[in-house]
């Protein structure tokens, strides 16, 4: 479903789109289109972009042309969602209740900043970016 939303293919298009959307939710998904959970993930996004409509713009960006979004978010790990409002990066705090609907994550992986270099949150639907 990823041919449903709009595409960013640029650190351009990126840009105009982070300082453009006003007084709505910036959702930017980072993956790649043939990727099989970034299309499940396109296939949610898309299903309730239409609702959304008037609260959020959701964009795909795709992390192989824009390498320099890629790296200053320190996206290691596909698909990886990033918010904005009115052109300022919203860090997500999902909590500590989280852990109890994954057994397998530790509260050290919690407690870590996934904006901050060098950490990470991982979770069980996402994969390492491969070269």
């Amino acid at each position: 479903m990823s041919f449903l939303l709009p595409k960013l293919t640029s650190k351009k298009e990126v840009d105009q789109a982070i300082k453009s959307t006003a007084e709505k939710v910036l959702v930017l998904r980072f993956g790649r289109d043939e990727d099989p959970v970034c299309l499940q993930l396109d296939d949610i996004l898309s299903k309730t972009s239409p609702g959304l409509s008037k609260m959020a713009a959701i964009y795909l960006v795709d992390v192989d042309r824009t390498p320099v979004y890629t790296h200053y978010f320190d996206i290691s790990y596909i698909p990886s969602t990033v918010f904005f409002f009115n052109g300022q990066h919203m860090k997500v705090d999902y909590g500590l209740s989280r852990l109890s609907h994954f057994p397998s994550a530790t509260r050290d992986q919690e407690l870590r900043d996934p904006t901050v270099p060098g950490t990470r949150t991982l979770l069980p639907w996402c994969h390492q970016i491969s070269s």
